[in-house]
């Protein structure tokens, strides 16, 4: 419904001038938004974590240069910086923040009155009557008009849109810090497993050539007749099991090392061609204690997104239950128009003004719009327990990480104890067998039993600091400070 207040006489146009105002006046002192508030949902935190703390472990650092530091690696410092300038999905999550901001700008700006000017002239020819008459000539027509038209924001339509978009915004932002925390880890954790298959391809040669002079010795002894051709033939068997487990762990490497150039927003064979081969692991590293359960709400982006989403659901709901109710767009216009000559289209006497109260009122798509709303409280009780659920995950892979650190510590340190007794083992049964005081089979299990243990060793070393980085990671990155709404791109 539109109700006009121009094109009457002027005198008229007075009477209705206090009308207008007190509309504007009452419609803005009445403005409520409509829809409920978002309230944060109750949440199961643990009010600390289950290791005791005389034996829970130092898993994160709140200084990342300090974090990645300890690994005392510089390659892998040097790739983190080059994929958070290079990683295309890190990219894209920040050209999403960018858009969410123009998303909310634009929400922001459509609250404000829309006001156009427009300025023409038409010429219209005679009409067949003009032309009886004997009227040649057709006519001018010269306007310019300013028009103004403004939806008034009687139900929080606006506000709750507004509400929408920001929560979209740090949403955004919180999806572009995870991106950020996932693609630190996702490097690092590769980054370790090039180097544990590194390693494990160099216990694997070094054992090789081991057994390789083992075998040499059986061939010998066998040739001799000092031994016999089962010694020999457990001696080949041994070296050519070793030896075909070396495609499998380059093919391992091969693969790391391709996954390790894409995460870096490279071609695939750019670490390879780059970074030669070290045979060696980081260190595992030393850092801060984890704070407690409730710190997760601040610190994980993941969960901070989940809650941005479950804000936003909610204002969506007040903006579908506003479409309930009436709503009001005041307009008018100012300009000039005459058909005389351009000279005089500023004259006073020229002016038009029209003013007017536009109306829409739903009546016959009321239970659709109810069912709109119904939709949107459904959605938001799916956010809000994927919100709920967020949480508890983010406190079971803490827990999982303390776990894996504590674990993989121990391991570490049995594998290395068992590793130097295997290695001794190993030498004094070689001893024995050149000596002639045993047969092969005690050389063929000493050997098989250091390669073994060397390799477990390496493992769980990699293990360690794959537990190491999953913890930095379910932590959240760096702490940050609970009013910053998620790192900015």
């Amino acid at each position: 419904m539109w109700i006009p207040f121009g094109k009457m006489p002027y005198a008229a146009r007075a009477s209705h001038k206090n009308s207008v105002g007190l509309i504007v006046l009452f419609a803005l002192g009445a403005c409520s938004s409509v829809g409920p508030d978002y309230a944060r949902p109750p949440l199961s935190l643990q009010a600390d974590w289950s290791t005791p703390a005389g034996l829970r472990p130092v898993i994160s650092a709140n200084d990342e240069t300090t974090f990645w530091g300890s690994f005392d690696d510089p390659v892998l410092s040097e790739l983190l910086q080059f994929a958070q300038a290079n990683n295309l999905t890190l990219q894209t999550a920040a050209a999403q923040v960018a858009q969410a901001e123009a998303v909310l700008r634009g929400t922001l700006a459509s609250a404000l009155p829309a006001a156009q000017l427009s300025a023409g002239s038409t010429y219209s020819q005679p009409d067949l009557a003009s032309t009886l008459r004997g009227t040649q000539e057709g006519s001018t027509a010269h306007q310019v008009l300013g028009q103004v038209s403004w939806e008034i924001d009687f139900w929080g339509t606006q506000r709750r849109a507004t509400e929408v978009d920001a929560a979209s915004l740090r949403s955004s932002q919180a999806a572009y810090r995870a991106a950020n925390v996932s693609i630190k880890a996702s490097v690092a954790a590769t980054y370790c497993n090039v180097r544990l298959y590194e390693q494990r391809l160099a216990v694997a040669q070094a054992n090789l050539a081991q057994q390789q002079e083992s075998l040499r010795i059986a061939e010998a002894r066998f040739r001799l007749g000092a031994a016999s051709e089962l010694d020999y033939r457990q001696a080949q068997t041994q070296h050519a099991q070793t030896l075909a487990q070396l495609p499998a762990i380059r093919q391992s490497l091969a693969t790391f090392q391709h996954a390790l150039s894409v995460l870096l927003g490279s071609p695939p064979d750019r670490f390879a061609r780059e970074h030669p081969m070290t045979h060696g692991l980081p260190r595992a590293p030393k850092a801060a204690a984890a704070g407690l359960p409730r710190d997760l709400l601040r610190r994980r982006p993941d969960v901070m997104q989940a809650e941005a989403v479950a804000m936003a659901q909610s204002a969506r709901i007040g903006q579908a239950e506003a479409a309930l109710y009436p709503s009001f767009t005041l307009g008018g216009s100012f300009g000039f128009s005459t058909t005389d000559s351009v000279s005089d289209l500023f004259r006073w006497d020229n002016r038009t003004l029209s003013a007017g109260l536009g109306l829409v009122l739903p009546l016959f798509d009321r239970e659709r719009i109810k069912a709109q709303v119904q939709v949107q409280d459904s959605l938001f009780k799916q956010a809000m327990l994927a919100y709920q659920n967020q949480v508890l995950k983010a406190q079971q892979e803490v827990e999982d990480a303390m776990s894996a650190i504590m674990e993989y510590t121990e391991q570490v340190a049995q594998l290395s104890a068992a590793e130097a007794a295997a290695s001794r083992s190993a030498e004094l049964a070689g001893a024995r067998y050149r000596s002639g005081q045993t047969d092969y089979t005690t050389v063929a299990s000493a050997e098989q039993a250091r390669l073994q243990t060397s390799d477990a060793r390496v493992q769980a070393q990699g293990a360690l600091l794959q537990a190491h980085i999953s913890a930095w990671r379910a932590l959240g990155g760096l702490e940050q400070d609970a009013s910053s709404g998620g790192a900015q791109p």
